[in-house]
């Protein structure tokens, strides 16, 4: 079973994420709505993939190993900013798919999507490179 939160599981689950953000924001909301709901939807969903895997790990069973992988990677997190922001890039990808395939690119959409892959692709460079200088193997 490969691990999901490694390189390419992990950017290709964070591309469908991105991808179904958009995607949910104009089925549930209407398209008269303020853009900056959409913006107010987003930190939503960012909260929500902090949240949510927060609790699952406190109601089910996992195995010791994959408590000390997250016990390490959550450490890693709240050293390295770009760790973190490196993740944007990839629902950036995937937002930028969405409106690619459905055409609904506007100014707010727009402003998120570049955020998102810019923000995002300078935690990669950032990541990259704090890999390199300090010998750091998980991606």
């Amino acid at each position: 079973m490969p691990r999901i939160d490694l390189y390419p599981w992990g950017a290709l689950y964070r591309i469908g994420l991105g991808y179904v953000i958009p995607l949910l924001y104009y089925r549930i909301f209407s398209k008269e709505d303020s853009g900056w709901f959409l913006v107010l939807w987003f930190l939503c969903f960012l909260i929500a993939l902090r949240v949510l895997p927060a609790v699952l790990r406190k109601l089910l069973p996992f195995t010791k190993e994959a408590r000390e992988i997250w016990i390490e990677r959550r450490k890693i997190a709240k050293r390295y900013d770009s760790y973190q922001w490196r993740k944007l890039f990839w629902l950036g990808i995937g937002m930028a798919c969405y409106v690619a395939i459905s055409e609904a690119w506007d100014g707010i959409v727009g402003a998120l999507t570049a955020f998102c892959i810019i923000g995002g692709g300078l935690g990669v460079v950032f990541w990259r490179n704090r890999c390199a200088a300090e010998n750091i193997t998980i991606e």
